[in-house]
């Protein structure tokens, strides 16, 4: 089974306390069947460029975020994604969040789980979803 981790598990790994129960599922899954897209990895982007130059963690996030393209291998926002994203967000017809709406789409379009503390948008757009805080 492959899994598309959300942007809130691949950030857990960048906390000095990472939550133990995201840590012993992620540690229990051979790598090569753990993604995460390009959507995500903006998001990790964005959040650095959030922070003061001054902030004590900024080379640590900045490192971190660099990291990310070398730990997973990453997926795009492509044709098949956009024409998922276009048939799930037509059938749902309430508003989801748009980036959320996006990695759906990736994983959807591959047959993937998604891994995310944030289930409800990814069960609202049909996507098979794991919870590894619980």
């Amino acid at each position: 089974m492959n899994f598309v981790l959300d942007t809130n598990v691949v950030s857990e790994f960048s906390k000095p306390r990472a939550n133990a129960n995201v840590m012993a599922w992620h540690d229990a899954h051979d790598s090569a069947r753990l993604f995460t897209t390009t959507i995500s990895l903006g998001e990790v982007w964005q959040g650095f460029h959030l922070l003061p130059t001054g902030h004590p963690d900024y080379a640590r996030i900045k490192a971190f975020a660099n990291d990310l393209p070398r730990r997973y291998r990453l997926l795009n926002f492509d044709s098949r994604a956009a024409a998922k994203w276009g048939q799930v967000t037509a059938e749902v017809r309430q508003p989801l969040p748009l980036r959320d709406s996006f990695i759906a789409a990736i994983a959807l379009s591959r047959g993937f789980t998604m891994v995310t503390r944030d289930v409800s948008p990814f069960e609202r757009m049909g996507c098979k979803v794991l919870n590894p805080w619980k």
